[in-house]
């Protein structure tokens, strides 16, 4: 996989797609200045991909909605490109985004502790997100202000109709790079997911403190890939702690080579 991966890097058509899509105009919400996130970690080298619902806004803005700055930016904005707007970027400065998204997780101090508990899941399973085994996608690629939660009760419209755009970009995301297993925190995003993939089913589930965990396969232009997932997003009370979230992931990786999906 890795090698394919780092061959796609450089795909001309690959590039293209990820470019478009940092063009895309930002929605009514979108986080401004922000770019679109298109994955967090080398999406070029990763096996395996996690997958969340959308990118918080954190990732781009402080507390008081002031946009990070110096040693705290996280990921390059239209202000750290020197750009007027998404659908002025240039090929370097979208080249200049998306090598800051590959490396977010070798800048340790700067990831979000939203990904605790995620660490801790993946590690369990035998693979880490810093030695570039690992990438992180969202069904929803932009950041939004308020969070999405919110968002969905004020302007159902505007994440109806995110979801129905950005749920291709995932797809196609999945076929061009092909992680043998995808791992998706939350039902909601584990339901996107299985939707997205062909064939995807729930072959073994069960329940692990609050959790309710899920297991099953899919395929990807005929290729097998593991899913699996759980009911609550991991920043919610769970039940698990650390050690529960590192059962967690042993649990997972099991069951995923049990049935063929790891």
């Amino acid at each position: 996989m890795s090698g394919d991966g780092v061959q796609r890097a450089h795909d001309p058509a690959g590039l293209a797609r990820l470019y478009q899509r940092l063009r895309r105009p930002p929605t009514a919400h979108t986080v401004a200045g922000a770019l679109p996130v298109l994955f967090f970690g080398d999406l070029f080298t990763a096996e395996i991909a996690t997958v969340g619902l959308n990118p918080s806004d954190h990732e781009y803005v402080d507390q008081r909605g002031i946009e990070l700055t110096g040693g705290q930016r996280r990921f390059e904005t239209l202000t750290s490109l020197g750009a007027a707007s998404r659908m002025t970027l240039t090929d370097d400065q979208c080249a200049r985004a998306i090598e800051t998204m590959r490396s977010y997780y070798q800048r340790e101090e700067r990831v979000y502790s939203w990904f605790r508990g995620l660490f801790r899941v993946i590690e369990a399973m035998g693979y880490t997100y810093r030695a570039g085994q690992v990438a992180h996608l969202e069904v929803v690629q932009e950041a939004t202000r308020p969070a999405w939660a919110e968002l969905e009760r004020m302007a159902p419209l505007e994440t109806k109709t995110l979801f129905a755009a950005d749920r291709e970009f995932l797809r196609w995301q999945l076929r061009n790079f092909a992680p043998r297993a995808v791992v998706c925190n939350g039902r909601t995003v584990f339901d996107e997911v299985r939707g997205i993939v062909e064939r995807g089913r729930i072959v073994s589930s069960g329940e692990l403190a609050r959790l309710t965990w899920y297991v099953g396969l899919g395929h990807v232009d005929g290729q097998p890939i593991g899913l699996a997932g759980w009911n609550l997003p991991l920043a919610r009370a769970t039940g698990l702690g650390a050690e529960g979230e590192r059962d967690l992931g042993r649990l997972l990786a099991s069951e995923l080579r049990r049935i063929g999906g790891l």
